[in-house]
């Protein structure tokens, strides 16, 4: 079994890189964008209007997530709940704005968010640091995913 100090930093990790992603452009540059995207993002010039309000929204996500992975790492992981249902609260509101593109996966990921933030409720209340560690990871898991698999252009 891996010690906690080690399931703390790859959470850690896992938050970085999310964050990394979002600062980037939820994508990062071309060539890895599929034959629809590229197609959909060449017929509408306009730009997502909701794009800037989902980018601050993902940032304040990632803030969060790194607040709760260091609550996590400390082992307070009774304090998280709150900040866990902010997350669900910024999530919900973000799920009503989804890309042009990839709208029913994009909602399916944020419905997935809501489930795995649960679960990180439900870890914490038992006190156990590694339980809520390993909830955590699950939930930043699907926040990669999404990002991977939505390919959000980086323009977005």
């Amino acid at each position: 079994m891996k010690s906690p100090f080690y399931r703390i930093m790859t959470t850690a990790l896992a938050c970085c890189l999310i964050s990394g992603m979002v600062m980037a452009g939820c994508g990062g540059e071309g060539g890895g964008e599929s034959q629809e995207h590229a197609e959909e993002s060449a017929e509408s010039e306009a730009p997502d209007p909701n794009a800037e309000a989902r980018q601050e929204h993902m940032r304040e996500i990632v803030r969060l997530c790194e607040g709760i992975a260091g609550a996590v790492e400390e082992g307070s992981v009774g304090t998280i709940r709150a900040d866990v249902e902010h997350l669900k609260e910024i999530m919900e509101e973000v799920s009503t704005m989804p890309p042009r593109y990839d709208s029913s996966r994009y909602g399916f990921y944020a419905s997935d968010f809501q489930i795995r933030a649960e679960t990180l409720i439900a870890a914490a209340e038992t006190g156990s640091a590694i339980e809520a560690d390993s909830a955590l990871q699950d939930l930043a898991i699907t926040c990669g995913v999404c990002h991977y698999n939505c390919k959000f252009p980086a323009d977005l």
